[in-house]
């Protein structure tokens, strides 16, 4: 069984599949320190499995439940939790682009690498975790990163956070999160508790309220990411 830094936390894991084993590997810490264990059995794969009746093989499942068990645990006690997107890290900074699948975000993240060069990071192309460190909020990566499997082992404190739409053409606006607050939980693994709940919505009320939020409508064109980068770094931005 290894330790695994995952979100700046060292996290127990012993992985029942070698393609499980090979995800986390650029993840494997060298603390002897664990902060908890999210290991899963055979025995919740193969529920898994009958319940989800996609037909995958039992590692590609045993990562979902993996990255569940380390999502429960940090939102309840370590100040973060899950956020699908597509995220990168620009001179320093994180951006966060959040859609339903299929809507684009990896187009769009590719637009910026086009744009912006090596300025660019992928730190996650579709599993990161935010997460509350120092009272400001990081993205970061974790060893699943959507069909594409970009991304690295990185965390970046968050710039901005977009909402992506579709559009014939490329214009961006800052929006309060009650606007897009659909669209913000739709990227979010919802808890069941009460609690857990609370402790959810009080995070993204310190998210946005450190850092900004913008709808984007887009194309496909690469000037979406010049328009998409304007919004979050103009001088009434910042």
């Amino acid at each position: 069984m290894a330790i695994y830094e995952i979100a700046r936390l060292n996290i127990k894991i012993d992985p029942l599949y070698e393609e499980t084993r090979a995800r986390l590997e650029p993840f494997l810490s060298e603390s002897g320190d664990c902060d908890f264990e999210a290991s899963v059995t055979r025995g919740e794969v193969e529920e898994y499995m009958k319940e989800t009746n996609a037909g995958f093989p039992p590692h590609m499942c045993e990562g979902p439940l993996i990255l569940t068990n380390i999502c429960k645990r940090v939102l309840a006690e370590y100040d973060g939790f899950f956020f699908h997107s597509s995220c990168l890290e620009l001179d320093g900074e994180g951006y966060m682009f959040t859609a339903l699948s299929g809507t684009g975000k990896s187009t769009h993240t590719a637009n910026w690498r086009r744009v912006f060069g090596d300025r660019v990071k992928m730190i996650n192309d579709d599993k990161p975790i935010i997460r509350k460190i120092d009272g400001r909020f990081y993205v970061c990566s974790t060893p699943w990163m959507g069909k594409s499997d970009i991304g690295c082992n990185a965390i970046a404190p968050i710039k901005a956070v977009y909402v992506l739409t579709r559009g014939g053409t490329n214009t961006a606006e800052h929006v309060s999160p009650g606007t897009v607050f659909k669209q913000l939980l739709e990227a979010t693994l919802l808890p069941k508790s009460k609690d857990s709940m609370a402790k959810l919505l009080e995070l993204y009320n310190g998210l946005f309220s450190q850092v900004q939020l913008i709808r984007l409508s887009c194309n496909k064109d690469v000037e979406s990411a010049r328009v998409a980068y304007a919004a979050a770094n103009t001088e009434e931005a910042k």
